[in-house]
């Protein structure tokens, strides 16, 4: 089915020249179409999806702009929370100014909460800030309905190459910038997955292949109560690839 560009962009929630940027920046070129009559431009289906991935799309909610729901689809979807506005203007795919607003006007309605959380780094426990989804509030709970639906820009997508920084307290007698994740996945996933630290365990079970998961469980150093749980998530990690 063929749209044209006004089209596109009522479907999308957002305005023709924010669509018109986003073509000009993926090469599509739109083709004519009949209109009652008229010659207009008009775009194929395929390069339609192709904008949906790029621009996401969000419901029209009263009191809220696109922005706002993309940052509480994003908040929703890490239960480990954010730690820096940074991180969420990332993740949700808007600038870090937007993020700034959108962070600060959303906490103020009560729908972010910044709680303290405690970490270890550098094998020093310190207390840092996370930005979390309030879903116990009223509103939260009234547009969820609303933050389902929301579809948010597709994010390209690069495999990390090292263990992220935050991580490196855990290879104390190693160097993780000579670890490459390609050539010692096995070793950092036992140093990984056999740590008390949830947020590693987490990111090694999505980083990392489900093969190294695996031979994690049936090291003889792992203790008996860790094989099940690890081997299960192999499974799930395999089924999932």
């Amino acid at each position: 089915m063929e749209m044209t560009i006004s089209e596109v962009a009522e479907v999308l929630e957002t305005s023709v020249p924010r669509v018109t940027r986003a073509m000009k920046r993926l090469g599509i070129v739109p083709t004519q179409g009949l209109r009652n009559d008229r010659r207009v431009q008009v775009l194929e289906s395929s390069k339609v999806a192709v904008l949906e991935d790029e621009l996401g799309i969000a419901p029209s909610v009263e009191g809220y702009t696109r922005e706002d729901l993309f940052v509480l689809a994003t908040i929703n979807l890490s239960p480990y929370g954010f730690r820096s506005v940074h991180a969420v203007s990332c993740a949700a795919a808007i600038s870090a100014t937007t993020a700034a607003k959108v962070v600060a006007r959303l906490t103020q309605k009560g729908l972010i909460i910044v709680s303290p959380q405690r970490e270890l780094l550098n094998r020093k426990v310190v207390t840092v800030s996370t930005l979390h989804a309030n879903r116990h509030h009223k509103e939260w709970r009234r547009l969820s309905g609303q933050i389902a639906m929301v579809r948010l820009p597709k994010q390209s997508s690069t495999s990390p190459k090292i263990v992220p920084r935050r991580f490196w307290h855990l290879f104390w007698n190693a160097d993780p910038l000579q670890l490459p994740l390609a050539e010692h996945a096995d070793f950092i996933a036992t140093r990984m997955l056999l740590s008390d630290e949830p947020q590693a365990i987490a990111w090694a079970a999505t980083n990392l292949p489900p093969t190294s998961i695996e031979r994690t469980a049936n090291m003889r150093s792992t203790p008996e109560e860790d094989r099940q749980w690890l081997r299960s998530l192999a499974m799930a990690m395999s089924s999932e690839n």
